[in-house]
């Protein structure tokens, strides 16, 4: 897993570089009278993409926002339950992602983009395999729930 973490590091950097680098050539080519169409288009398709690779990065790193006020009251039981019943919602919405991601593709796969020389589904070819990355990592994060040991402390679970 090592090495994926590092594939997707270095393709949020990669994403992020050419962001930025599209941003920059936008804005000097409109400063220099000498517009450049598809830099906006470009941005925003990796706009996009970058968030997608954050969203999954931030998964594998489990740092989404988190509100734990209810949770951190719960006995360990309960709150390990509440754990694998949001991992399987996570799961269904990674599920759901990839059940309507396909066809989404495949209506825009003859659309042309309007200033780049590509198809509009290219904005939405990520979302299936993102999808899958989110449906793979909350399988693995409720395993760990589950698996992971209850303390127990003068003869009670807590």
């Amino acid at each position: 897993m090592m090495f994926l973490d590092r594939l997707l590091r270095y393709l949020a950097s990669i994403l992020l570089l050419g962001l930025l680098l599209a941003v920059v050539a936008g804005v000097v080519s409109r400063q220099i009278n000498a517009p450049l169409p598809w830099t906006d288009e470009l941005a925003q398709y990796l706009l996009v993409w970058t968030g997608f690779v954050g969203w999954v990065l931030a998964s594998r790193r489990h740092s989404h926002i988190r509100i734990t006020v209810f949770t951190d009251r719960l006995p360990q039981l309960a709150a390990r339950g509440l754990e694998v019943a949001t991992q399987c919602a996570i799961a269904a919405f990674g599920c759901g992602l990839i059940w309507f991601a396909i066809p989404l593709i495949r209506r825009n796969w003859d659309v042309e983009s309007i200033a780049l020389p590509v198809t509009a589904a290219f904005l939405y070819l990520p979302l299936p395999a993102l999808g899958l990355a989110l449906l793979l990592q909350a399988i693995a994060d409720a395993y760990s729930a589950l698996t992971r040991p209850v303390h127990v402390e003068g003869g009670q679970v807590l």
